[in-house]
């Protein structure tokens, strides 16, 4: 979509399809766990739907990939209210192990099949069961129940079990011997390097430096991007998805923090600004693909932040997420659409566990930070008491976490004129004249006082030329 069109959609859109996206992130995490319970949970079977509605002929339950990603989201929000979700993350553990767990394996160590299709399956994916391993190391740590260890332990024998010498190493897709797969190396170098620390000792140390100098070695890209896969002819497959990337970076910032090696922080860091510049659109703060893949890359943004505290990397994943919130979020009926495209939705458009889960996931791994709508009070609340400064800092990160916080924008810029530092103040002005191209915004700017006595000489471009 070129930027024209861009702002023409926008503006046609207006407020019917763009409500503010100003609930908190624990609200939103906490509404959208609600709603994947009450339209997906199947209480009596201790499993969750793939879809609502179900599709007519369709299988009725989740794939393995898509409990991957609940669990994971049940255990973020045990974090904050255990007394809830505590005995329904005991549940449905039970209810994997269950249904989706096969002891009984044709040729490979126990682990979980792709459907709860019984034992003695041969349909199993080594990346499914690697994001298992994840999700039982953080339930683990949350609850210190010795069951979650024992089960990553488990199921990461089933994932290391993948491992031939084949292309120098890696680990396959799945049992189909065909590719070796970044989405299955990734986490497996995460979980053997979190594993390490939680009983595994010097072996899942060992397997988690050479799955990471594999990956590295065999599927990074020269910009610091991971490629998809390799398969047996020596063939690579060169797509890059976000979430390929997004685990290397976790992986080089928890060798950072075990070893305290700089040249692992500054990988993490030139993958991730490698990401920003190929992924997140300028405009609208979108990442490209769907939350499945992007609320991985968000994790490992965070992780990142939570480490080198560089607030960039903060505020693309609120952007991302007031995007999100903003155009994919159903607001009538609750739940996300899969499709993070802006465009208009049906009433009746089929909702996925894997995109509410994973959604889910980004609000909670957001909860602890303040988001736009907070960090623009306080930059306001600094304003009025003269603190000009500090009121930069706060609006600053309003404005960048929000790609829609017009009064974020404005205030910053009225707060750098008055500190007269002329070239920022200019550059704030060329975005909110470029926010002006959008009706709901520059009625919103107007509002709050932007008129034409207001801007100085920068003119918008030309329709269609870029800034």
């Amino acid at each position: 979509m070129t930027k024209p069109t861009l702002l023409a959609f926008l503006s046609l859109l207006g407020a019917a399809l763009a409500p503010p996206a100003s609930a908190d992130y624990r609200q939103k995490a906490e509404a959208q766990m609600d709603y994947i319970q009450a339209h997906f949970y199947d209480a009596a079977a201790k499993r969750y739907h793939g879809r609502t509605p179900d599709k007519p002929g369709g299988l009725p339950y989740a794939f393995m990939w898509d409990n991957g990603v609940q669990w994971r989201a049940l255990v973020d929000a045990a974090r904050y209210d255990p007394a809830k979700y505590k005995p329904l993350l005991a549940t449905y553990g039970e209810g994997l192990r269950q249904d989706y767990w096969d002891p009984q394996p044709k040729g490979s160590p126990p682990g979980f099949n792709a459907y709860c299709s019984g034992p003695g399956g041969d349909d199993k994916y080594y990346d499914d069961n690697a994001w298992m391993v994840l999700g039982f190391l953080e339930a683990y740590d949350l609850t210190h129940a010795p069951l979650y260890l024992q089960w990553a332990r488990e199921t990461q024998a089933f994932v290391l079990s993948g491992w031939d010498d084949a292309l120098g190493g890696g680990i396959f897709w799945k049992l189909k011997h065909e590719s070796k797969n970044t989405c299955v190396n990734a986490p497996a170098a995460v979980s053997a390097l979190r594993l390490s620390t939680r009983g595994g000792g010097r072996e899942q140390l060992d397997w988690g430096l050479r799955l990471h100098q594999w990956t590295d070695t065999t599927l990074q890209d020269k910009d610091g991007l991971y490629w998809d896969n390799i398969r047996l002819d020596g063939t690579v497959e060169k797509a890059k998805w976000t979430y390929n990337t997004g685990l290397m970076i976790e992986a080089d910032v928890l060798l950072f923090q075990m070893r305290r090696d700089p040249k692992a922080l500054a990988e993490a860091e030139r993958s991730a600004d490698a990401a920003l510049l190929a992924w997140q659109d300028p405009e609208t703060g979108r990442f490209e693909n769907g939350a499945n893949f992007t609320h991985l890359l968000c994790e490992s943004l965070i992780r990142l932040y939570e480490v080198d505290h560089k607030i960039a990397y903060l505020n693309a994943v609120r952007r991302h997420a007031a995007y999100g919130y903003r155009y994919v979020h159903d607001p009538a009926q609750g739940g996300f659409w899969s499709d993070w495209k802006m465009r208009d939705h049906r009433p009746d458009e089929a909702k996925e566990l894997l995109e509410n889960a994973s959604d889910a996931r980004l609000f909670w791994l957001l909860t602890p930070y303040p988001d736009a709508e907070e960090l623009s009070a306080r930059g306001m609340k600094a304003a009025g008491r003269g603190k000009d400064a500090q009121a930069e800092q706060w609006l600053r990160q309003a404005a960048d976490s929000d790609a829609e916080d017009a009064e974020a924008r404005y205030q910053l810029w009225k707060v750098l004129r008055r500190e007269k530092k002329t070239a920022a103040a200019s550059a704030e002005e060329q975005a909110l004249t470029k926010m002006g191209g959008n009706d709901a915004l520059r009625k919103r700017l107007e509002a709050l006082g932007w008129t034409k006595t207001d801007k100085a000489s920068p003119k918008a471009p030309p329709e269609g030329q870029s800034h």
